[in-house]
């Protein structure tokens, strides 16, 4: 299966980029094809500029970020492993969601309404972590949760979308971390 690793973090030596490297290494190792997208190691600008803003709607709005579209058609499955500050993905993450997944990209707008074009992705995992206990996330109806998994699912029909989170980030020791990491391997030997 071709995979998108879509990775955000500035700190090459997090907990969050050991999480990464389990899983390239895991699903490498299950044969896998495998991109890795490393937002902050490609210097990602996740500003939307003017003139992309002014030609968002358009049927020609990849020219600055066809790479990156490229990517996104190939894949057949998307893992996103980040952080989650103040509620929502690192700004790096949610500019490649701007920028990246366009109209055109997305979505065929026609006068039956909107048809989702991501459809060739068929499995979505999502890897974060959070500083907020899980209590503190289920009590505020874990905003992030929703708001990747609805969106997500609107662009691509995806009806397999896992979302494995380690709360209270800050506070846990590292057994937890280590629990955490083989959790994260199990989910991906059936992926």
């Amino acid at each position: 299966m071709n995979i998108l690793v879509v990775y955000s973090h500035p700190n090459p030596e997090s907990f969050n980029s050991a999480i990464q490297r389990l899983v390239c290494n895991e699903l490498t190792s299950r044969g896998h094809q495998i991109e890795l997208l490393d937002l902050y190691g490609d210097d990602f600008d996740p500003r939307l500029s003017r003139q992309e803003r002014e030609g968002y709607m358009g049927k020609n709005n990849t020219r600055h970020v066809a790479h990156y579209v490229q990517q996104l058609q190939w894949a057949e499955a998307l893992i996103m492993v980040y952080p989650t500050w103040w509620m929502g993905p690192p700004a790096i993450l949610k500019g490649w969601f701007d920028r990246v997944w366009l109209p055109s990209v997305v979505a065929e707008i026609g006068p039956e309404g909107i048809t989702p074009k991501l459809t060739h992705i068929k499995k979505i995992m999502v890897i974060t972590t959070q500083g907020s206990s899980k209590l503190r996330m289920n009590l505020l109806l874990n905003p992030p949760k929703i708001m990747m998994k609805v969106s997500l699912k609107a662009c691509t029909k995806c009806k397999d979308i896992q979302w494995l989170a380690l709360y209270s980030m800050d506070k846990i020791r590292e057994n937890k971390r280590k629990r955490f990491l083989l959790e994260v391997k199990k989910k991906l030997q059936t992926f």
